[in-house]
C-alpha cells in the first residue's frame, strides 16, 4: 500500500500537515530506517522476503498530443544500414500500457518529468490543456517537475491547473467540469521573488508499506532563456545541482534513504532507445555533481530516448508525445530503507493493444468539439514540408514559415517588414501530404495541422534594426548560453548570408555576405525586420532584438501561417539555399 504525503503540503491544513509529518517520522524511526549507512552505489544484493519492491513508470514531453503522432520509435537497422521503426504512441494507448503494468505491482507511482502541456495540438489547446490533464488524471499521475512548456500561459495559469477554476477569459468551453489536477507539481527550484518561497512544494515523501521514497522535483534552470519573458515575471529559477543538494540534505535529515528526483532537463545519445551510447548534454554535469544518495534521475526535455547508468545512477528519458513509456524497478531494503537492486528499461508505446476506454472516450468527447475548426481545409501542400534542419541549420519548413511571417508584415502602413527571422523552437510539427486527419485529401492541410506548426499564438512584432545590429543578432546564433550549441533563425526569402563554423566565435558571418535580395547590407542604413514576441522579448537569448526601435504589433503567427497557406496554395517545400554553410 502507498502512503502519499506532501511535508509542504499547500492542500492541507499546515497544523494537520505538521502533526502527520511527526507521526510519520516517529513510525519511520521505529523501523530503523533513519540513519543507517548507505550500502555502496550500485552494489546488488539478493532479494530478501521483507524487502519492498517498488515500480516507478514514467513520461515526459506530452506537450498534449492525446492522438497517435506520426512518430515512430526505431527499434534497429537492416542489413542496408536502414532504420526499423514501428508506430508509437497516443494517450489510449499510454494509459492501457501504465494500468497494464500497474497492475503488476501494486507498489507502483507514476511521474512526469514535466512539458505535459504547451505547444499542444489544438484538440489539446484549444481547451488550455484541460483535456491533456483530465488524460493524466485517468492515468493516476502522481507528481510532475515543471517543464518551460506548462509555463508558456504563466504561472497563474499553470497554478489553475493545479488547483482548479474556469480559464480567466473564455471560461469552460466543453461540456464537461474540469476539477485541476489530481497530480502534485513540484519545484525546488522555482522561486517567487515576492514571497520568497517555492511556488510548489519541492519535494514530496511518499511511505510504501512504511519506507519513505523522496520525490525532488527540478525545472530547466534556464527556463526564463525559452519562455516569453512577461510569462515568467516575478519567478526566479535556482541552479539544478545546488537545488538538488540542498533537498536531499533535507530529506537525508529525515531518515530518506531513497530519493528520486524528476528534472525537466536532459542530454542526448547515438543508440537506440534502450541504450545510452556517448551520453552527452548538461544532465550528465548535473548527474556528477550531485550527492550520490541519489537514485534514480528522471529526465526531459530533450525529446531524447535513453536508459543509461551514470555515476551509479539510473538515468532514463522516454522521448516524448508518448511514444515511450519508462519502467523502473527498485527493491528497498525493510532494514536499511535504501536501494539494494534497480533496473530500468523503456517500453515502446505500441498500439497492439486495445485503448484504455476511458481516455479514448474523452478524447473522442473533444474530438467531436473540435472538428468544425479542425477539419477546415486551408490550403495545399506538393509534399512533406519538414522542420528537420540541413547542415547549415536551414529546414524546408522554416523558410514557408518565415515566408508566411513576411508576407503577414511587408505591407504594414507604417513601414513594412523586409525580413522576417523565426525561431525553429517555435515550428513544433511537419506538414506531411499524406496525413489525413480530419478526411481530408492527401496534400490538403487543415487548420488543426496548421495549429500543430504554429501552435503558440504570439503576435507578430516588426521593428528597425540597422545593418551592424543584424549582423550582431546572426552571431548570436553562434554564442548562444541557452541550451544547445547553436540557434540558426529561420530566414525569409530574399535574405541569406554564409556562416563559417570553423571561424572564431563573434566572427563566423562575414557581414558583406549578409544580402538582401542580392545586395549586401549597409552597416548604417536601417531595416524592418518582423519576428514573434518571443524572440522580439530577446527569447533564446537573442538579446540584439530589445534593441529594436519603432516596434509595431501585428496578426499573430498562426494567422500568418493560415493566410499564407490559404494564399499561395499549392506551397513547396521551402529551397533551404538561404543559409550558407561556408566549406
Amino acid at each position: 500500500m502507498i502512503k502519499k504525503h506532501n511535508c509542504l503540503a499547500n492542500k492541507l491544513n499546515r497544523h494537520l500537515a505538521l502533526k502527520l509529518c511527526l507521526i510519520i517520522l516517529i513510525s519511520v524511526a521505529s523501523l530503523g530506517c533513519l540513519n543507517v549507512s548507505k550500502p555502496e552505489k550500485g552494489a546488488l544484493e539478493n532479494t530478501q522476503e521483507n524487502n519492498v519492491e517498488v515500480q516507478i513508470l514514467a513520461i515526459n514531453d506530452l506537450h498534449g498530443q492525446l492522438e497517435p503522432s506520426t512518430g515512430k520509435v526505431v527499434t534497429g537497422y537492416n542489413k542496408t544500414g536502414s532504420p526499423i521503426s514501428v508506430d508509437s504512441g497516443g494517450m489510449g494507448y499510454l494509459a492501457a500500457h501504465i494500468k497494464e503494468l500497474s497492475s503488476e505491482n501494486p507498489n507502483t507511482l507514476v511521474v512526469s518529468a514535466g512539458d505535459s502541456m504547451g505547444a499542444s495540438p489544438l484538440l489539446s489547446a484549444l481547451f488550455h490543456d484541460e483535456p491533456t490533464i483530465k488524460a493524466l488524471n485517468m492515468m493516476g499521475l502522481d507528481f510532475s517537475a515543471v517543464g518551460n512548456h506548462d509555463l508558456d500561459e504563466g504561472v497563474d495559469e499553470l497554478m489553475r491547473i493545479q488547483n482548479v477554476g474556469c480559464y480567466s477569459t473564455d471560461g469552460n468551453l466543453s461540456n464537461s467540469s474540469f476539477e485541476g489536477s489530481h497530480f502534485q507539481f513540484l519545484a525546488a527550484n522555482i522561486v517567487n521573488e515576492s514571497t520568497n518561497t517555492t511556488i510548489f512544494p519541492a519535494y514530496n515523501i511518499t511511505y510504501v508499506q512504511g519506507i519513505p521514497i523522496g520525490f525532488i522535483g527540478v525545472a530547466l534552470k534556464d527556463t526564463p532563456y525559452i519562455v516569453t519573458a512577461s510569462k515568467v515575471k516575478g519567478l526566479r529559477f535556482l541552479d539544478e545541482v545546488e537545488t538538488i543538494n540542498e533537498q536531499v540534505r533535507k530529506l537525508k535529515s529525515m531518515g530518506v534513504k531513497t530519493i528520486v528526483v524528476i528534472i525537466h532537463d536532459g542530454g542526448s545519445q547515438e543508440g537506440l532507445y534502450n541504450e545510452s551510447l556517448n551520453m552527452s548534454g548538461p544532465i550528465v554535469d548535473v548527474i556528477n555533481a550531485t550527492d550520490d544518495e541519489v537514485d534514480v534521475f528522471i529526465t526531459g526535455h530533450t525529446h531524447q530516448a535513453y536508459n543509461a547508468n551514470i555515476d551509479g545512477r539510473i538515468v532514463t528519458q522516454a522521448g516524448s508525445a508518448s511514444t515511450l513509456l519508462t519502467d523502473i524497478d527498485l527493491v528497498i531494503s525493510n532494514e536499511t530503507c535504501d536501494v539494494i537492486e534497480r533496473k530500468s528499461r523503456n517500453i515502446i508505446v505500441s498500439r497492439d493493444v486495445p485503448e484504455d476506454s476511458e481516455v479514448s472516450e474523452l478524447i473522442d468527447e473533444y474530438k467531436s468539439l473540435v472538428a468544425p475548426l479542425a477539419n477546415r481545409v486551408i490550403g495545399n501542400i506538393t509534399g512533406n514540408i519538414t522542420k528537420r534542419a540541413s547542415d547549415s541549420g536551414e529546414s524546408a519548413l522554416g523558410d514557408v514559415v518565415a515566408d508566411a511571417q513576411l508576407y503577414a508584415t511587408s505591407n504594414s502602413s507604417s513601414g513594412g517588414a523586409v525580413i522576417a527571422f523565426t525561431n525553429p523552437g517555435g515550428i513544433r510539427a511537419d506538414l506531411v501530404y499524406d496525413q489525413l486527419s480530419g478526411g481530408e485529401l492527401p496534400g490538403q492541410v487543415t487548420y488543426g495541422e496548421a495549429f500543430s506548426v504554429q501552435p503558440f499564438g504570439n503576435d507578430m512584432v516588426t521593428m528597425t534594426l540597422n545593418g551592424t545590429q543584424i549582423d550582431a543578432l546572426l552571431e548570436q546564433q553562434f554564442d548562444n548560453p541557452s541550451p544547445g550549441s547553436k540557434r540558426i533563425l529561420q530566414v525569409s526569402k530574399g535574405f541569406s548570408y554564409t556562416w563559417n563554423e570553423s571561424a572564431p566565435t563573434g566572427e563566423k558571418v562575414d557581414i558583406s555576405s549578409i544580402k538582401i535580395n542580392g545586395t549586401s547590407i549597409d552597416q548604417s542604413s536601417p531595416y524592418r525586420i518582423t519576428m514573434n514576441t518571443f524572440l522580439a522579448d530577446g527569447g533564446d537569448n537573442f538579446s540584439v532584438m530589445k534593441e529594436g526601435i519603432d516596434r509595431t504589433v501585428g496578426s499573430t503567427d498562426l494567422d500568418a501561417f493560415v493566410d499564407y497557406l490559404t494564399a499561395f496554395s499549392p506551397i513547396a517545400p521551402g529551397s533551404e539555399r538561404r543559409i550558407v554553410l561556408e566549406e
